[in-house]
């Protein structure tokens, strides 16, 4: 059997109330909010997010037992460096772990979870991580604006433990320009949209879809779930339709929530499906991009005792943007003051496991976890007695500061002394605070977030957030 092992998704704490570009541009808009990227977030930081979900803190799962991860994504930051290798490194994957970076559409997400599934069923993986990211750029006033969104959603595949079992797979693939980017632009943009909708989309959605429910011998009544990322509901209704389903199967669209959340969307809806699924339904997720890919699942007995954490919980607790003008400083549109020292190529070679893995240094003699890693204990002052210690990705607040002077983007500052549980002490810079949450005693966890920008390059680095309500 081979299939979903868990799933894990994230996104961005900052929203974007659509009343705000309304009152901007004195348009209607639709109701609800968008999720919005901070200044030091991206696909690559979203995509360790979820990774790190994914492996989980309340039943984790060993990073070294993957050995293959895929990254898709149409905004990664870089458009020529590996950034799978980065995530891999930074959730402390092996470094023999085989890694590929999958772009070009949004059907990326589907493609890179097709070719996980394939790998292990073909034995060249035994586990695989999949994770799929989009903080898409789109230009102020244009109607996409208030749609898209950003988050993450990483997948687990393998042959144990497996919550939905692969049944069949489909696609279709044809040239039809809707939604695209050129290398020179910046924003996204769409063509035709009604048209392409109709004659694009539902037309290779429903054709996917019905094709493999046929591959699957599954007649359209018994899906539980049609998991189709779709540009709005009536189009997404219209696919369900010519495949011979009924809108009434389809998973509700995060549009009003969270907004099109791009290479991640069928992941998202796909594991929205599994919080209600019981073993045996039959779910169906499809991407759109020149075509369309659609996989066919069918849930485990094992699927009620081991749920993803909800959606629903991922996407509380969110930290309001107070402006039109503050969401255009987190996209970039506005400059916004940064200064950073640049990073050699060997400082960051020989620092790499302490800085992006995150290991510190435990003594032998007495135990002390420290970081950074050095030769001497900081406690009994032993010499060259130690060994890699793992830190952790949760702690609390020993002490903090609030720096409004700091050359950061946003102001202010917090700063804070973390204990981690297990040991270890980092001194740290505070994101997705909102007033009040930096405290002594706070509990916060570990990020992986932009730290600046420099010579053309960017720097990567942990900070600490406020731990979630659950």
């Amino acid at each position: 059997m081979v299939g979903i092992t868990r799933t894990g998704a994230y996104f961005p704490r900052r929203r974007l109330d659509r009343a705000l570009i309304g009152k901007a541009w004195g348009t209607r808009v639709p109701p609800g909010t968008r999720t919005v990227a901070g200044l030091d977030e991206d696909a690559l930081t979203m995509a360790t997010d979820a990774v790190l979900a994914c492996l989980g803190d309340a039943d984790p799962a060993d990073p070294g037992q993957f050995d293959a991860l895929y990254f898709a994504s149409t905004s990664s930051p870089y458009n020529e460096k590996q950034v799978a290798s980065v995530i891999a490194t930074a959730a402390d994957l092996p470094r023999e772990a085989a890694v590929a970076d999958l772009g070009g559409s949004v059907r990326a997400g589907l493609g890179a979870l097709r070719a996980a599934l394939d790998g292990v069923r073909a034995g060249s993986h035994r586990t695989a991580l999949v994770v799929a990211a989009d903080a898409r750029r789109v230009e102020p006033e244009s109607e996409l604006e208030p749609l898209v969104g950003d988050g993450a959603l990483a997948v687990a595949v393998g042959r144990d433990d497996v919550v939905a079992e692969l049944v069949a797979t489909a696609s279709i693939s044809e040239e039809f320009t809707y939604v695209f980017r050129t290398d020179e632009q910046r924003y996204l943009q769409v063509a035709e949209p009604r048209f392409g909708a109709t004659y694009g989309y539902a037309r290779d959605m429903g054709e996917a879809v019905a094709l493999a429910l046929r591959r699957a011998e599954l007649p359209p009544a018994r899906v539980a779930k049609l998991a189709l990322a779709a540009p709005d509901a009536r189009s997404a209704g219209d696919a369900a339709r010519r495949a011979g389903c009924e809108p009434g199967q389809l998973e509700p669209s995060l549009v009003t929530e969270a907004g099109l959340l791009g290479t991640a969307e069928p992941l998202v809806l796909l594991a929205r499906s599994l919080e209600t699924a019981r073993p045996g339904d039959f779910l169906v997720t499809g991407a759109y991009g020149e075509g369309a890919d659609v996989l066919v699942f069918r849930a485990t007995d094992r699927l009620p005792a081991a749920r993803p954490r909800p959606v629903a919980e991922r996407l509380a607790r969110g930290l309001p943007l107070p402006s039109y003008a503050r969401y255009l400083r987190a996209q970039a549109v506005l400059p916004g003051e940064s200064i950073g020292e640049p990073v050699t190529s060997m400082v960051e070679w020989k620092e790499l496991k302490q800085n992006v893995r995150l290991y510190g240094s435990r003594c032998e003699a007495c135990g002390l976890v420290q970081y950074p890693q050095a030769r001497v204990c900081l406690g009994c002052r032993s010499q060259d007695r130690m060994v890699d210690h793992k830190l952790a990705k949760r702690g609390t607040v020993f002490t903090f500061t609030i720096d409004n002077l700091a050359p950061v983007p946003e102001h202010p500052l917090p700063m804070a002394v973390v204990d981690l549980d297990g040991g270890g002490r980092l001194y740290l810079q505070v994101t997705d605070a909102a007033d009040g949450d930096v405290k002594v005693g706070a509990p916060v966890e570990l990020t992986f977030r932009r730290l600046h920008e420099v010579g053309g390059n960017r720097y990567y680095f942990w900070k600490a957030r406020p731990v979630e309500v659950r």
